[in-house]
C-alpha cells in the first residue's frame, strides 16, 4: 500500500498542483494562492483511481472492519469516486456498495431532488476528493438530514491537505468532527508538500 501511495502522492504533484504566472484568486474574498490542487486530473485517470480504489479498501478493513454503508458526495467532485468505487469493489473484491450523488442546489422542477440515485436504508459515508475545509462535509450532511438518511461516522477524502498532525482550526471546530466523525484519508499534506 506504501507503494501505491507514493505512486499516487506523485502523480498528484506533477499533474494535479497548478502553479499560475502570478496568483490564482482563493475562495476566501481577497485572498490569493501560490497554487491550487485540481484533483480531478487524477480521479479521471483509471490506473490512478483503481490504485485509490484499492486503498479505501484497505483503509475501510483496517478503520471499519465492514462495508455496511453506501457512499455519497457533493456534485462535481465526488462524482468519479461514487462511481469507481462501486464498480471496483464489486469486480475486484466482490463487495456490493450503493453510491448516490447529491446536488449543489435542488432542482427547481419536477421531482425537487438533491440526490441523484436511489439511497438504501445503510448509513451513508461521505466521500470527497480533497479535505480543505468541511464545506462539502456539512453541506452533504445537511441535504441527508433534510432527507431522512442517517450519516455513517467517517468521511473519505483522497487528501487532506494539511500535514499529519496538524487539525486546521476550521475542521477542530466544526460540530461534525466534535461530535465523533472520523476523516479516513489516503495523502496529507506532509505526502505532498505544497505551500499555497
Amino acid at each position: 500500500m506504501d507503494d501505491e501511495k507514493k505512486y499516487i502522492a506523485k502523480y498528484i504533484k506533477q499533474h494535479c498542483i497548478l502553479y499560475p504566472e502570478t496568483h490564482f484568486f482563493g475562495k476566501l474574498p481577497g485572498t490569493r494562492y501560490k497554487a491550487q490542487y485540481y484533483l480531478a486530473r487524477a480521479l479521471y485517470n483509471t490506473e490512478i483511481m483503481e490504485k485509490i480504489v484499492d486503498i479505501f479498501y484497505e483503509i475501510i478493513n483496517e478503520n471499519v472492519g465492514s462495508f455496511d454503508f453506501q457512499i455519497t458526495g457533493r456534485q462535481w467532485s465526488s462524482i468519479p469516486l461514487l462511481t469507481a468505487i462501486p464498480l471496483l469493489l464489486r469486480h475486484k473484491y466482490n463487495i456490493n456498495i450503493n453510491s448516490f450523488m447529491i446536488k449543489r442546489e435542488r432542482k427547481t422542477y419536477g421531482i425537487h431532488n438533491y440526490i441523484e440515485g436511489i439511497p438504501n436504508e445503510l448509513p451513508v459515508m461521505i466521500v470527497d476528493d480533497i479535505c480543505n475545509s468541511t464545506d462539502s462535509f456539512r453541506f452533504c450532511h445537511q441535504v441527508l438530514l433534510s432527507e431522512n438518511l442517517i450519516t455513517f461516522p467517517y468521511f473519505f477524502a483522497v487528501l487532506n491537505k494539511y500535514k499529519k498532525d496538524i487539525v486546521p482550526k476550521a475542521l477542530e471546530e466544526d460540530r461534525y468532527l466534535r461530535n465523533g466523525y472520523k476523516p479516513l484519508t489516503i495523502l496529507n499534506g506532509d505526502d505532498i508538500n505544497v505551500s499555497r
